[in-house]
């Protein structure tokens, strides 16, 4: 979703079809049919879901005006209720007069007590008293939210306030749709009638508005946008960027509407007109040699000499020259602003100027975030899924590499690792999350001490083989290794994996920023293979992180 230049604002044809426009020929057909049922199936297992997390909300709020909504019981059961949703942030507890009585998990405990009144979510909640799914709302973690709520009433009928769960959407939508999506060449977004994009494949377009941000204004995709916000289904072409945001491309699009209690989000399902199938299968390559490993890192070296000695413009200018001398067969180098922005993308010319730090790769885990990071500490390693062009943009492990240039600005190149396994399973990566919640609520329920020793146990609740729960000090000490026992109490901020990626401050990065999902190549206590690890870390306190991982393929 990039602004049109000239020519294809005048090329960009904008035709509202009913049923059947779409196509004369056998494969428009086969395409329209194919996406009308992907469509369905999408808006069903949103709609399923918003029901679901409707449904809890209602027995959270049952339980509280039967047990009293000062109870102690009342965290527990909030905090079971948000396990059941492995995407879920937060639940509170709010009074009629906007008062927050209760909030889970511990780390907004302190929640507890503060005036919320005076926001419009919940005011709504409030005033109307009835099931809701909020609209998206900013969030002081720096993240879009949605916030749906059950109105709690006592038996003789008094409104004793409402309850809540509250998630990132595009999280909650992704889960849904991803399963439906794999192997077909369509894209899907999803936005709300006021215009705001809620998902979207491409992560630099959440959280925009349609009709307000600069991107989407000129005339065609005005037109286009208007049309599907003002009506729940329809079909439509438009033009704009490609999957890959290389080319802009006509894109077909069909419509219809999810959403329960009130809320309305446009599902859009968008294909590229001309493009293929995603080859999903292909021939694994041999490993990445450490000269090859040693070549890039050089390549990203020569770059940040080059940027230092020719200044910021030219150094960018040769940066994104597709034919210049720092495209080198698979090698290129990408270059970003501190803020994130991007400054450099020889083959995705669409990326230039957005700011990508919170664009995250299939797996959840937020590269551009911790490349920025490593920069600023002087460099480093950083792996992520991403599109490889020689594989027909299949998603493939990267390896890439970091140096600054200064303080405002870095540099970095990367290879792909298609010998190294990178495929995790959805639900095995919800049970990671709801793992390592259980072990972030078992450890403020009985104190650090303890939680550590039963963290350390291979024969307790903690002890699952591959699914062990481990523990690290935000100053690289560990404090729970239950296969490697030795390494308890020592530092391991110099720990290295085998392509060179320093994990630990990777884990820690995430976790003092709240949490999140980060890779490590790691060998496994039940098979003794390395193998590539997907762990998921949560901060556990002010001075230390918990976490576990999954291992690719297993």
């Amino acid at each position: 979703m990039r602004p049109l230049n000239a020519c294809l604002i005048l090329a960009c044809i904008v035709l509202v079809c009913v049923c059947g426009c779409l196509g004369g020929v056998d494969e428009d057909a086969i395409h329209h049919d194919e996406m009308n049922r992907i469509l369905d199936e999408s808006i069903n297992s949103i709609n399923e879901e918003l029901m679901s997390i409707s449904l809890t909300t209602g027995e959270n709020a049952d339980q509280l005006a039967a047990l009293g909504l000062d109870n102690p019981e009342t965290l527990n059961f909030l905090k079971q209720s948000l396990q059941k949703f492995a995407y879920a942030h937060s639940s509170v507890v709010i009074a009629p007069d906007g008062i927050v009585i209760a909030a889970v998990p511990e780390q907004y405990a302190a929640l507890a007590g503060l005036d919320w009144a005076y926001q419009p979510e919940v005011e709504r909640a409030n005033t109307e008293q009835v099931n809701i799914v909020s609209d998206v709302f900013w969030l002081v973690e720096g993240f879009y939210g949605i916030s749906q709520s059950s109105p709690i009433v006592a038996a003789d009928g008094r409104y004793l306030g409402y309850t809540d769960i509250t998630y990132r959407p595009e999280q909650m939508i992704s889960r849904q749709i991803t399963p439906i999506l794999a192997g077909t060449p369509y894209d899907i977004w999803v936005a709300e009638t006021g215009g705001r994009v809620i998902y979207d494949a491409t992560a630099e377009e959440i959280g925009r508005n349609l009709f307000t941000d600069p991107a989407y204004q000129e005339p065609g995709l005005r037109e286009a946008f208007s049309t599907i916000v003002s009506e729940p289904a329809g079909e439509i072409t438009y033009t704009f960027w490609d999957r890959n945001w290389q080319h802009q491309v006509t894109k077909r699009a069909i419509w219809g509407t999810a959403g329960v209690n009130g809320a309305e989000w446009r599902v859009v399902i968008t294909w590229n007109e001309g493009s293929e199938r995603v080859d999903k299968n292909g021939d694994r390559i041999t490993p990445r040699t450490e000269e090859e490993i040693d070549a890039m890192k050089s390549f990203v070296a020569e770059a940040a000499v080059y940027a230092r000695e020719h200044g910021h413009e030219a150094a960018l200018a040769a940066f994104n020259d597709q034919e210049g001398d720092f495209v080198r067969g698979e090698l290129y180098i990408f270059s970003y602003a501190q803020d994130g922005t991007c400054l450099a993308l020889p083959f995705q010319p669409g990326l230039i100027g957005e700011n990508r730090l919170a664009t995250a790769d299939p797996n959840g885990v937020l590269y551009i975030d911790e490349m920025t990071r490593k920069a600023g500490s002087g460099g480093g390693a950083v792996y992520y899924i991403y599109p490889n062009p020689e594989h027909d943009f299949r998603g493939e492990l990267k390896l890439s590499y970091v140096l600054p240039v200064d303080e405002t600005w870095w540099v970095g190149s990367g290879i792909y690792l298609p010998s190294v396994r990178a495929e995790f399973n959805e639900a095995d990566r919800d049970e990671l999350v709801l793992r390592v919640h259980h072990a972030r609520d078992y450890a403020a329920e009985h104190g650090k001490e303890q939680a550590l020793l039963d963290f350390n146990d291979q024969d307790g609740e903690f002890g699952l083989g591959d699914s062990y729960i481990f523990a690290y000090g935000y100053d690289g000490t560990t404090l729970a290794l239950p296969y490697q026992p030795e390494l308890i109490g020592s530092k391991r901020l110099d720990f290295e994996d085998s392509y060179g990626v320093n994990a630990i401050t990777w884990e820690i990065d995430v976790a003092e920023a709240g949490g999140g999902f980060v890779y490590v190549t790691y060998t496994s206590p039940a098979t003794g293979i390395e193998s590539l690890k997907l762990c998921y870390v949560v901060p556990a306190g002010r001075d230390w992180l918990i976490g576990s991982g999954i291992y690719a393929g297993a």
